[in-house]
């Protein structure tokens, strides 16, 4: 049986019962149906009769004569909206723009001076960060504090320092503030200062500090012109261990284990930036503490005494 003549016959579906049976045993009968299949899906009608035509083309000339329901948009309205888009984009820039506060920090063992609109001045002590607005500046001179600075204030209008645990206000002078976790402390080394916090207000003049640990409240003389950690020396008066080792871990990028020891401890003394290990020695030999560096980056502290 001759596969071209089956696959005709079958299209005209002239097959007989036999021959149908006989093209189903061969080989690769199942291709050749599928293409039967596939082409019959394509098949279209014997016979078209006149009134099927008309009534086609009655059909097709009423959609087209029927109006479209989609308007063409005049092209002034067009700019028109994309004017009114463009007029929001850029008030929303603006806003955006003129709300934006410039931030600058340092990191562990860094220190940077910052100049800000009005030519004052900004020494930042390591992992220190400050916010203010450049283009408000003239109506308002205010700077967020998060860890410790040294302002030379030029004169003019008030000058605000905003800080978690209080505001320093200045109209023209130069201070000190810092502000970590619950320790704050405001030192004046020139004119006069506003301290305002837990709805008190204090004024501090030059040579004057004040003092909040926690909740503990303390005022007292300095004698220094400037803080002694811009010379990259940290000074402390009465302050608890724990803090002075907080400062060793800033400004050394190291880590302090002092489990080991009573850290509630006071401490008055000082250490250098430029040493680690004379920093340590110089903060635990006065209280008979002994240290010890592991990796360059861990010091364990203990208590030899017990």
């Amino acid at each position: 049986m001759e596969k071209e003549y089956v696959l005709k016959k079958w299209l005209n579906d002239e097959l007989s019962s036999e021959e149908l049976d006989a093209f189903h045993k061969l080989e690769d009968a199942p291709f050749y149906q599928e293409i039967i299949q596939e082409t019959q899906r394509f098949k279209v009608a014997d016979t078209y009769t006149v009134d099927d035509f008309e009534k086609f083309k009655s059909q097709k000339q009423a959609i087209t004569n029927t109006p479209s329901s989609v308007k063409p948009l005049h092209w002034i309205k067009m700019v028109s909206s994309i004017a009114a888009v463009m007029l929001i984009s850029l008030g929303i820039y603006y806003v955006f723009t003129s709300n934006t506060a410039t931030t600058i920090s340092t990191d562990f063992a860094q220190k940077e001076l910052v100049a800000l609109p009005d030519q004052s001045q900004v020494m930042l002590n390591a992992k220190t960060s400050i916010r203010f607005k450049e283009k408000t500046w003239e109506e308002k001179r205010e700077v967020s504090l998060d860890g410790e600075a040294f302002f030379n204030v030029a004169k003019g209008s008030k000058f605000d320092v905003l800080t978690h645990d209080g505001i320093v206000s200045v109209l023209g002078t130069s201070f000190n503030v810092k502000q970590r976790n619950q320790f704050f402390e405001v030192t004046c080394y020139e004119g006069l200062v506003s301290v305002a916090y837990h709805d008190k207000t204090i004024q501090l003049p030059a040579g004057t500090s004040f003092r909040l640990d926690h909740t503990k409240e303390t005022q007292s003389k300095v004698s220094m012109e400037t803080p002694q950690w811009i010379s990259n020396r940290s000074v402390f008066s009465k302050v608890t261990i724990l803090e002075v080792f907080k400062e060793l871990e800033r400004q050394f990028d190291i880590t302090i284990d002092s489990d080991q020891i009573d850290t509630t401890i006071l401490f008055s003394g000082g250490f250098e930036h430029t040493d680690l290990t004379d920093a340590l020695t110089a903060i635990t030999a006065p209280l008979r503490l002994e240290f010890k560096i592991e990796n360059n980056k861990m010091v364990v502290i203990y208590d030899t005494t017990h």
